[in-house]
C-alpha cells in the first residue's frame, strides 16, 4: 500500500462508521444536553487533544500542551472503549512507537525504531516501562496485558534525570486506576472471534474514613487462529489472567500509601513461528536465483531438503498454516509484584518512597524443528527478581523554582538458562542416518546465564521561572552500577557411550561441545543530563527545546559459549539527543497541534556482530557502532462540532546505522562470497553503514474520527475508526531481500449505544477490520534452518456489554 492508500483506509473506516450512526450526522445536541454527557470512549475535546489533559512525566500534574517535551497520552477510558488491550495496540494512536509481544522473552518496546531488544535477556531496553512509578527493567515484562487503566504517556528521548532507570530513547509510563472513597462496581463482559471470551471487573469503595480498595481482575481465553495438523490443537491462542489488589490508606490531605499487589499468567501456544522461506533451497541475491560452486544445482543441505532426504517428510512454507508439530506444548509465564508508594507533606515539599518487588517465571516447552518428527527443543527458560527503591523530595507548584531531588536503586537477579533438547530422530537430522539413536536421544545441552545487576544513582531536575513566558529546565543524575555474569556450559542425559556406542564419542562431542564456566564483573558510573528551555509565544502558543543525554547499561551475553569469556559484558550505549518543538492550542481547545524535531545519536550501539579477526567466538552481542534517529512527528486534533472529534498524527524517521562493519552476513551473502567471489568460507561480515535501521518505517501516519451523540430515550450513540500505516519496513536486516514487510495500514473501528447517565454500554467493534495479514518480526536462517515469520494479530470482531454500579 501506498501512502495513498492510507487515505483509502481512512475513507473506508470513515465510512464503515457513517453507515454505523446515520443518526450522528443529523441529530446534533444542544449545548445543555450535550454538556451533561460524559462518554467513556470519547474523551470531550480538551482530553482528546490535550488541553486540560494532565501528565505526571516530570513527577508532577502538569497540562500536556505547559509541558515543554514530545510526549503522547492516551486516556485509559478510550484504550479500554476501543480495545486496545495490550501494548503492542497502542501504536495505532501513538506515533513513532511500536512493540512486540509475542510472548513473554519475545517482546520489546520501540520508539522510533530502536529499544526493544527483544530475545535477548541480558541486555536492559532503550525504552523505559514504568507502572505506578516503579520501573520494570526487564524488556519480558512489556508482555503483560495492563487493565483499569487511568493513561498511558510515551515520552521520547532521555528520561534519566527523573524517571528511575536510565533509558536512552524514551520511556512507556503507565498509570492504573487508584483506590476511590466512592463505591463502584464495573463488569465488562466480551464475546468475539475464535471464541474469544473476555471478563474484566473492578471494584472499589471505602473500608473506613481513611482507607479505601480496589479490586481488578481480568480474563482473556480464546482458539487461537491456526491449527496444528497433528493434534488439531488451536496456535496463537490466548489464555490468560490476572488480578491487582490495592489498598490508599489517606489519613489527611498530606499523607497516603497506596499498596498494590498483582498476579498475571499466562499457559497459551504463542510460542509457534511459522516457517516462511528455506533460503538454503532456494538462494536468492536482490530477487535473482544462484547456485554455488559446491552446488552447482542448489540443492543444498536445507532443512527442506534434510526432512524430504532422511525421513521423507516434505514440509510446508505456506505460512502462516503450516502448522504440523508432535512435541509443542503451552509456553507458561508468570509475573508476581508488589510495590507501595508513601507521600508526606512536608512544609512547602512532598516525600514520596516508592518500594517494589517484581518476580517472572517463563518456561517455553518449544518444537524446535519445525515438523511432526522428534528431534529437538530449543528454548530459555527464565527466571527475573527485581527490587526497587526510590525516593523523591519535590518543592510544591508556584514558586520561582520547581525543583525534585531523589535516589533509585535496583537489585536485579536474572537467570537465563538456554536448554537444548535432542528427541529420538536428532541422530539421523545433525549426523547421519548411520548413526544410532541413542546417540543423541534425551541428551540435553545447557548453557546457564545468570546476571546480577546493583544499580544506585542520585538525581535532581529543577524549573527556574524567568518570568511569566519564559523558564529554563536543567536536570542531572549520576549513576553507579555494578554488574556481575556467568555462564556454565554443561551437557547431561543420552545413553552411556560404552561397549558399542563407544565409536560415537568424538561425534556426540561436537554437538555438546566443551563443559565451560565464565565469569565476569564489572562497575560503571555515568552520568546523565537535560536543558530544557520553554517559551509561552502566547496564550495559545508554546515553543521548547531539549538537549539531553543518557545511558543504556552494559548488555551481558547470557548464552555465551566457550570462546566468548572476553565478551560476556560488553559496553553501554549512549544516546545525545536535541528537540525542538511547538504545542498551540486554539478555538478554546477544539483546535491542537503539537509538532516536534528531533536528532538523536546513539553510540556504542548494542547489537549483533561477528569479529573477523577472530572466527571463534562466532556470533555475539557487541558494540557494533553508531546510530541516528533524525525526523519529526505531528500530532493534530479538530472539533469541527460538538460529540465529534477528528485526529491525525505523521512521523518521519530516518533511522541510520552511521557505522556497523561487522554485521552477520544474511545466509545467502555468506554462500555467494565464499563461492562466487572467491572468498573464504568464514566471510560472514556484510557492513550496514548507511542503511535504514530495522524495524524503523521511514512514515507512519495516523487518522482518527470519534463520535458521541445523543438519539433520545436517555441513550448516547457511540463510535470510532482509527487507522495507522507504516511504509515498507525491513525487520531483521536490510541487505537481504527476504525481511522485508511492505507497507501496511491497519483500521480499527466500533460503533455502540450507551445509557446517558453512563451505567451500561453495549459495542461492536474489531481490530485489523480489513484483515490485513502483515509480519511483526522475522528469524535469520541457519544453516539447517528456515527464516520463521511472527504474524501480527488477523482480523478480531467483538460484542461488549458493560455495566456499572454505584
Amino acid at each position: 500500500m501506498t501512502i495513498n492508500g492510507f487515505g483509502a483506509a481512512l475513507l473506508g473506516a470513515v465510512s464503515f462508521l457513517a453507515l454505523a450512526t446515520p443518526a450522528a450526522a443529523r441529530d446534533l445536541p444542544g449545548e445543555d444536553t450535550a454538556g451533561k454527557i460524559a462518554d467513556a470512549s470519547t474523551p470531550d475535546v480538551d482530553e482528546a487533544f490535550g488541553g486540560e489533559v494532565t501528565v505526571t512525566a516530570r513527577h508532577r500534574s502538569e497540562r500536556l500542551q505547559d509541558v515543554p517535551i514530545a510526549i503522547s497520552v492516551v486516556a485509559g477510558q478510550e484504550l479500554a472503549a476501543k480495545h486496545l488491550d495490550r501494548v503492542a495496540d497502542f501504536a495505532i494512536k501513538v506515533p513513532n512507537f511500536s512493540a512486540l509481544q509475542q510472548n513473554t522473552r519475545v517482546s520489546g518496546l520501540f520508539i522510533r525504531g530502536l529499544g526493544g531488544n527483544a530475545s535477548n535477556d541480558g541486555a536492559e531496553g532503550g525504552v523505559g516501562l514504568i507502572v505506578d512509578n516503579v520501573v520494570y527493567n526487564y524488556v519480558g515484562f512489556s508482555w503483560l496485558d495492563f487493565v483499569d487503566l487511568d493513561s498511558i504517556e510515551v515520552a521520547r528521548g532521555p528520561q534519566g534525570t527523573l524517571l528511575g532507570k536510565n533509558t536512552t530513547i524514551g520511556a512507556l509510563i503507565v498509570r492504573t486506576q487508584q483506590p476511590s472513597f466512592t463505591p463502584e462496581l464495573n463488569i465488562n463482559a466480551t464475546y468475539g472471534s475464535r471464541n474469544l471470551k473476555q471478563l474484566r471487573l473492578n471494584a472499589t469503595g471505602p473500608i473506613s474514613d481513611t482507607l479505601a480498595y480496589r479490586l481488578t481482575f481480568s480474563n482473556s481465553v480464546d482458539d487461537g487462529w491456526i491449527t496444528n495438523a497433528y493434534d488439531g490443537a488451536g496456535y496463537l491462542n490466548t489464555n490468560r489472567w490476572s488480578t491487582r489488589g490495592q489498598l490508599l490508606w489517606k489519613p489527611s490531605d498530606t499523607v497516603s500509601s497506596r499498596l498494590i499487589a498483582e498476579h498475571y499468567e499466562t499457559t497459551e501456544y504463542n510460542n509457534w513461528y511459522p516457517p516462511t522461506v528455506d533460503v538454503n533451497t532456494n538462494l536468492k541475491l536482490d530477487n535473482t536465483p544462484f547456485t554455488t560452486t559446491a552446488n552447482p544445482t542448489g540443492a543444498r543441505n536445507s532443512w527442506t531438503n534434510k526432512l524430504r532426504t532422511l525421513f521423507g517428510y516434505n514440509p510446508s512454507l505456506a505460512s502462516p498454516d503450516n502448522a504440523n508439530l508432535n512435541t509443542q506444548k503451552r509456553l507458561v509465564s508468570r509475573v508476581d509484584g508488589a510495590s507501595n508508594e508513601a507521600t508526606v507533606g512536608i512544609g512547602g515539599t512532598t516525600l514520596s518512597a516508592i518500594s517494589a518487588w517484581r518476580r517472572m517465571y517463563f518456561r517455553p516447552y518449544n518444537d524446535s524443528d519445525g515438523s511432526p518428527l522428534s528431534i529437538l527443543r530449543y528454548g530459555f527458560d527464565v527466571d527475573v527478581d527485581q527490587y526497587t527503591q526510590e525516593l523523591r523530595l519535590a518543592s510544591d507548584k508556584g514558586g520561582p523554582i520547581d525543583w525534585t531531588v531523589g535516589a533509585y536503586y535496583l537489585h536485579e537477579d536474572l537467570r537465563s538458562r538456554l536448554r537444548t533438547i535432542y528427541y529420538s530422530d536428532a541422530s539421523t537430522y545433525f549426523l547421519s542416518p548411520k548413526v544410532p539413536s541413542a546417540v543423541l536421544a534425551n541428551l540435553e545441552v545447557d548453557r546457564d546465564g545468570r546476571m546480577k545487576v546493583d544499580s544506585l544513582a542520585g538525581f535532581g531536575q529543577a524549573t527556574l521561572h524567568l518570568g511569566e513566558r519564559v523558564s529554563v529546565t536543567g536536570g542531572v543524575r549520576y549513576t553507579s552500577e555494578r554488574k556481575a555474569a556467568s555462564v556454565a556450559g554443561s551437557s547431561f542425559g543420552a545413553a552411556p557411550l560404552t561397549d558399542s556406542l563407544a565409536a560415537y564419542a568424538a561425534q556426540r562431542a561436537a554437538i555438546t561441545g566443551p563443559v565451560y564456566n565464565l565469569d565476569a564483573a564489572v562497575r560503571h558510573g555515568s552520568w546523565s543530563w537535560l536543558i530544557n528551555p520553554a517559551w509561552k509565544i502566547s496564550d495559545t502558543l508554546n515553543a521548547y527545546a531539549v538537549a539531553s543525554y543518557g545511558e543504556k547499561s552494559g548488555a551481558v551475553n547470557t548464552a555465551a559459549t566457550a570462546a566468548q569469556a572476553g565478551v560476556l559484558i560488553i559496553q553501554p550505549e549512549t544516546s545525545q539527543d536535541f528537540e525542538v518543538g511547538v504545542k498551540g492550542r486554539w478555538l478554546d481547545g477544539r483546535v491542537t497541534a503539537n509538532l516536534n524535531f528531533y536528532n538523536d545519536t546513539i553510540k556504542n550501539y548494542q547489537d549483533t556482530q561477528v569479529d573477523q579477526s577472530q572466527p571463534v567466538l562466532g556470533t555475539y552481542l557487541a558494540n557494533v557502532g553508531k546510530v541516528r534517529l533524525r525526523g519529526f512527528e505531528l500530532e493534530t486534533g479538530v472539533s469541527p462540532v460538538q460529540g465529534w472529534t477528528l485526529t491525525f498524527n505523521a512521523a518521519h524517521n530516518d533511522a541510520r546505522y552511521l557505522s556497523y562493519d561487522n554485521a552477520p552476513a544474511p545466509l545467502e551473502y555468506q554462500a555467494y562470497l565464499a563461492t562466487q567471489q572467491g572468498v573464504a568460507a568464514a566471510a560472514t561480515r556484510l557492513p550496514l553503514t548507511g542503511y535504514q535501521i530495522r524495524n524503523a518505517p521511514k512514515w507512519t501516519l495516523q487518522g482518527g474520527l470519534d463520535v458521541t451523540q445523543p438519539i433520545g430515550g436517555h441513550l448516547v450513540l457511540t463510535g470510532y475508526a482509527n487507522v495507522a500505516y507504516r511504509t515498507r519496513t525491513n525487520l531483521a536486516n536490510p541487505r537481504s531481500i527476504y525481511f522485508w514487510q511492505p507497507g501496511y495500514a491497519l483500521v480499527n473501528a466500533g460503533v455502540g449505544v450507551r445509557s446517558a447517565d453512563d451505567l451500561w454500554s453495549l459495542s461492536l467493534w474489531s481490530r485489523n477490520l480489513f484483515d490485513r495479514r502483515y509480519a511483526t518480526m522475522f528469524s535469520t536462517a541457519g544453516g539447517s534452518s528456515p527464516i520463521n515469520q511472527i504474524f501480527g494479530e488477523p482480523r478480531t470482531i467483538g460484542l461488549t456489554l458493560g455495566r456499572r454500579f454505584g
